[in-house]
């Protein structure tokens, strides 16, 4: 009697662990967050444009990232609209500098109007948006508008683990349903940016 009794009880806490661990759990937001390593398949077709959001330095980064990979791309840092003629990807590299938009001599309007522009060109053309966020210690908030900008187009979203960026970098994957990979530093970049292209 004993025996049987303590066989049912096993069998229902087996029933109730095997319920439990296949119960789909999700955050506090009810929403479920992928971060992959890199894409499963490419997004994204050659020849592409890498120009700056915001004339951070960081674009430099990535076209040499671009070269080494032997991704056939042009680097404009100032591209327009008019630039993207044959194009098929647009790759924004986001970090507003103060000094850089000096030294270009480009305001953070005139900036953002041109991102803008590219934007509805890359809307209309049907073209990939790849969106790569790298430096800098602090969100500065120019930097956050600008990316909150190219996140409502963006199909692929790089960025750094554990950055002042990395908490709106998930908030806009999440509105926007965009696949991310987090990398722990600037050369880990090189996986995820090839993995969209081949």
């Amino acid at each position: 009697m004993k025996k049987k009794l303590l066989r049912v009880a096993l069998l229902a806490i087996l029933l109730v662990l095997i319920i439990i661990v296949n119960m789909p759990f999700e955050d506090r937001n009810k929403t479920k967050i992928f971060t992959l390593p890199s894409l499963p398949r490419p997004i994204a077709k050659t020849p592409a444009v890498i120009t700056s959001a915001g004339q951070s330095t960081d674009s430099y980064i990535v076209y040499d990232i671009s070269n080494q990979l032997m991704i056939r791309s042009y680097f404009m840092p100032q591209a327009k609209d008019v630039d993207l003629k044959d194009i098929n990807t647009i790759v924004f590299v986001v970090g507003y500098s103060s000094l850089g938009s000096k030294l270009q001599n480009i305001s953070y309007e005139e900036e953002k109007m041109r991102v803008e522009k590219l934007l509805e060109k890359a809307k209309d053309n049907k073209l990939t948006v790849l969106t790569v966020v790298i430096g800098g210690e602090k969100l500065n908030n120019k930097t956050e508008q600008l990316l909150r900008l190219i996140c409502t187009r963006t199909d692929y979203l790089i960025g750094l683990r554990k950055s002042s960026k990395e908490s709106i970098l998930i908030e806009l994957t999440r509105d926007y349903d965009i696949p991310l990979t987090l990398v722990s530093g600037v050369c880990d970049i090189s996986e995820p940016f090839a993995s969209a292209f081949r």
